[in-house]
């Protein structure tokens, strides 16, 4: 199925483990209308994907758009994929989704091509299409939320990889005797930087008999520390706050010089909920960049924190829409 050339809108999509988000596009990146359901991730394939359906079809009521005037849908979708063949190799939220057909279904529902690519990759693509990334010949971009997400784009194609598996940034060992990551190596940039690692090493400094104002904010119960705690924490001075991200600074710059070193960028984007800490997390950043990466390629490159939020997802699908729209 082609891509309508002289359609006016086409559809971002968003797909969770928790929701759905749908997004009607312009072809400047203007958001006309969203649609918001849950993925039912844990109900089978069949259920997300009329879940989705559902989100598209919302979505264009509330921007009073005809799927006729839709020239087509992207998506990102958390695993790996066989994008060209529709085809999700697996996904680590949703159930028994290995080698599943998620594109054919939604085609023949709504009757419009669609295209797909990772999740990290895709909101990557929506930074540089719309947002901080915006006229780079080659911008890596960095998410640092509950993982450590990340996206290449060179000379405005989304790098993969062979395998669809590519870049995988936080699964880059940058401490061989660090502590054990998710993926069961020992001291990949995600074990030393993610949500958990951020508030356990806060953690570990307030049971160590430090002061620190963390406990008065955690209600003394160090359990419930949260990564805006110890941001709110570190912006007003409490020592055990500030160096907690000085640490997690230095770790990331140690990343981020290694891909500046590898693949000489002219932006790298930071964002996702911790990257909200800003000059907090973003000053120890620059200082470890400025000390690890080369000279003349860091002379070159920018980092710069993301620009759209949440509203990356679905921007990247609409881009990937648009570029295969006007390829």
């Amino acid at each position: 199925m082609q891509f309508n050339k002289d359609a006016k809108y086409v559809i971002g999509v968003d797909l969770g483990g928790t929701n759905v988000r749908a997004a009607v596009v312009d072809r400047t990146g203007r958001i006309l209308g969203d649609g918001r359901t849950s993925s039912r991730a844990m109900d089978g394939l069949e259920y997300t994907i009329e879940q989705i359906i559902d989100a598209v079809r919302i979505g264009c009521v509330e921007a009073s758009v005809r799927l006729d005037d839709v020239a087509g849908i992207g998506m990102g979708v958390p695993g790996t994929h066989k994008s060209e063949e529709g085809i999700v190799v697996w996904s680590p939220n949703f159930k028994d989704w290995n080698n599943v057909q998620l594109l054919a279904p939604i085609t023949d529902a709504l009757g419009l091509p669609a295209v797909m690519g990772n999740d990290a990759n895709v909101a990557a693509f929506g930074e540089y299409a719309f947002g901080a990334g915006s006229g780079a010949k080659i911008m890596v971009m960095f998410t640092i939320g509950t993982g450590i997400g990340s996206g290449i784009v060179m000379n405005g194609r989304s790098f993969v990889g062979v395998t669809e598996t590519a870049p995988e940034m936080g699964h880059h060992i940058i401490l061989a005797a660090g502590p054990r990551c998710g993926c069961g190596r020992y001291g990949c940039v995600e074990s030393l930087c993610r949500r958990d690692a951020i508030i356990d090493r806060a953690a570990r400094k307030a049971h160590a008999g430090r002061h620190t104002s963390l406990l008065e904010k955690s209600n003394h119960d160090l359990r419930y520390i949260t990564p805006a705690m110890i941001s709110e924490a570190a912006s007003e001075g409490d020592e055990v706050s500030i160096e907690t991200f000085e640490e997690v600074g230095y770790y990331m710059g140690i990343a981020i010089a290694n891909a500046i070193n590898i693949l000489n960028p002219d932006k790298i984007v930071i964002g996702g909920g911790i990257a909200q800490a800003g000059d907090l997390l973003f000053a120890p950043i620059r200082r470890s960049v400025e000390v690890n990466a080369l000279y003349t390629a860091l002379q070159a490159c920018q980092i710069l924190p993301a620009q759209l939020g949440d509203d990356a997802g679905v921007l990247g699908g609409a881009a990937m829409a648009l570029q295969k729209l006007e390829s």
